[in-house]
C-alpha cells in the first residue's frame, strides 16, 4: 500500500510538470526536498551507498545545497559493486535488465514500477508530440529495433505505443531469427511508417535496399527516431535525407540512468526536469567552457537510484528558449563519450566534431569510418573511408575540406561497403565502431 502511495504521488507529480500545471522554477526548488529524500533513500536500502555516504560529513544536512560534497559513482564502482547498489529485492522490482557490458563488465539494472512510470510519461509525451506532428495521428505502424531482450529499449517504447494506441512490431536487426535482410522485408510487407532504432541500423537498413534496387525514400517509412549512440544534427539531416522523412532523436539515456531526455520534432534533446538534478563538470583540456561531463542525481525512490553518477559522456546544458517545439524544459546535447575523445594533429576532437565534419563534406553518407595514422614526417593523416553519394563534388576538393577543418592530410576512398564494426556503435561503442587509431 505505502509503494502504490508513493507511486501515485510521483506519478501525478510526473504528469503535473509535463502538462504545464508545475513550472521548471517550482520543479527545481522541490529538488531540494527530493535530495533529501533520496539520500535517506539509499543510505537505508543501498548497502553499496550505506558505507559510500558514510564518513561524508560535508553532507550530514543532507540537502541540495551540500550536494556537491558529496562523492561521485562511477561506473567501476557500479561493476564492482553489482547488486548491492540496488535498493529494492528482486522479488519487488518490475522488470529486470542489465547493460550491455560495452565498456566493462555487465551491470544489473532493475526497475520497480515507479522507475517505469516516472521515465515513460517523459517518452510518452515525446512521441505523441512528435507523432501528432509527423502524422496527425497515432495509427502508424511501428517497428521498434533494439539490441536485445535484456536492454529496456524495446519495453518501454511497447509500453508507451500500447498507452498511446500505436500498433507496433518488434523487429530485432541482431536477433538471429530476424536479421537485416527479414526486417527490411517485413517493413515494406507490413507497410511500416515508423522505425525506432540506432544511427547505424537506419543506414545498415538504407544500404541493404539499395543494394537490392530499393530507394529508401520509396518504402512505407514516414519517420524515424534515433537512440543509442552519438547522433549529431549533421547525422540526423543525412538520415533524413537518405530516407526522405523526418528523423529526430528518440530519447538519451542509458540503462543504468533510464530516459535522461527526450526528442522533440525540432532534433532536439529536453531534460525529463523532475527525475534528476544534472550537473556538468568541468574537465581539463577541453576547448569548449560550457562542455564537460554529464554527472546525474536521480531522484526516483526506485530500484536503483544513483548518486552523482560520472556518466561518461561529454555535454552541454542550454535553456529551453534555443528551440521552438514548445517544451519548456531545458535542452542537452551530447557530443559522445570522453574515451571516444581523440587528440589529432595536437587537438583534441569530440567525438561529435569528426562526425559532423566528415557528413558536412558529402551528400548523402551511407557510412563512414576514420583511420588515424602517422605519416612520413612523424605527422597525423586521416583516411576517411565512404559509403557516399557525392553529387557534382570532386574528391579532391572534399578532402580538401577535411583538411581545412582537421587540421591535417586527409585521404578519401570512396567504397561500396564497410568493416562490419561500423553497424555495432550502439552495441560497442562509437570509437571502436568508426575510427581505428594506427598511430
Amino acid at each position: 500500500m505505502k509503494t502504490m502511495k508513493l507511486d501515485q504521488e510521483w506519478s501525478g507529480y510526473v504528469d503535473s510538470y509535463i502538462n504545464g500545471e508545475t513550472q521548471l522554477e517550482g520543479v527545481h526548488r522541490m529538488a531540494e526536498m527530493r535530495v533529501e529524500e533520496i539520500l535517506k533513500y539509499v543510505e537505508a536500502q543501498s548497502p553499496f551507498y550505506k558505507e559510500h555516504l558514510r564518513n561524508n560529513k560535508a553532507c550530514s544536512k543532507n540537502n541540495y545545497r551540500t550536494l556537491k560534497g558529496l562523492p561521485y559513482t562511477t561506473k567501476n564502482d557500479l561493476r564492482t559493486a553489482d547488486t548491492e547498489v540496488c535498493c529494492v529485492p528482486f522479488d519487488e522490482i518490475e522488470s529486470y535488465y542489465e547493460t550491455t557490458g560495452t565498456t566493462g563488465k555487465s551491470t544489473p539494472c532493475p526497475r520497480a514500477s515507479i522507475d517505469v512510470q516516472s521515465s515513460g510519461a517523459y517518452v510518452k509525451n515525446a512521441v505523441k508530440e512528435i507523432y501528432q506532428s509527423t502524422f496527425g495521428t497515432m495509427n502508424a505502424l511501428t517497428a521498434i529495433m533494439g539490441p536485445s531482450e535484456l536492454y529496456a529499449f524495446g519495453d518501454t517504447y511497447g509500453g508507451v505505443c500500447k498507452d498511446l494506441g500505436i500498433p507496433f512490431v518488434r523487429l530485432w536487426p541482431e536477433s538471429p531469427r530476424v536479421g537485416l535482410e527479414k526486417a527490411a522485408e517485413r517493413i515494406n510487407k507490413l507497410g511500416v511508417k515508423s522505425l525506432i532504432c540506432s544511427p547505424a541500423v537506419a543506414l545498415a537498413l538504407s544500404r541493404f535496399y539499395k543494394s537490392i534496387g530499393i530507394d529508401p525514400r520509396d518504402t512505407s517509412v514516414g519517420q524515424i527516431l534515433v537512440l543509442g549512440e552519438i547522433c549529431t544534427p549533421e547525422m540526423l539531416t543525412n538520415i533524413s535525407r537518405i530516407w526522405g522523412v523526418q528523423c529526430t532523436h528518440g530519447l538519451y539515456g542509458s540503462q543504468e540512468a533510464h530516459t535522461v531526455a527526450t526528442g522533440c520534432p525540432e532534433g532536439n534533446l529536453h531534460v525529463s526536469e523532475t527525475n534528476y538534478i544534472i550537473e556538468i563538470l568541468p574537465l581539463d583540456g577541453y576547448a569548449v567552457d560550457d562542455v564537460g561531463e554529464l554527472c546525474i542525481t536521480m531522484l526516483v525512490p526506485g530500484a536503483k537510484p544513483l548518486i552523482r553518477f560520472r556518466t561518461g559522456d561529454l555535454a552541454r546544458l542550454s535553456p529551453s528558449s534555443d528551440c521552438g517545439c514548445g517544451n519548456k524544459s531545458r535542452c542537452i546535447r551530447i557530443f559522445g563519450r570522453i574515451n571516444d575523445t581523440v587528440t589529432i594533429g595536437g587537438r583534441q576532437m569530440y567525438p561529435s566534431s569528426i562526425e559532423s565534419a566528415v557528413l558536412n563534406a558529402v551528400d548523402s553518407a551511407w557510412g563512414y569510418q576514420v583511420n588515424i595514422k602517422k605519416g612520413n614526417s612523424d605527422t597525423d593523416e586521416l583516411e576517411v573511408e565512404l559509403v557516399a553519394d557525392i553529387g557534382n563534388q570532386s574528391v579532391v576538393l572534399i578532402e580538401e575540406q577535411m583538411t581545412s577543418h582537421f587540421g591535417v592530410p586527409v585521404k578519401l576512398l570512396l567504397q561500396s561497403r564497410l568493416d562490419p564494426r561500423t553497424e555495432t556503435g550502439a552495441y560497442v561503442s562509437w570509437k571502436h565502431a568508426r575510427i581505428q587509431d594506427w598511430r
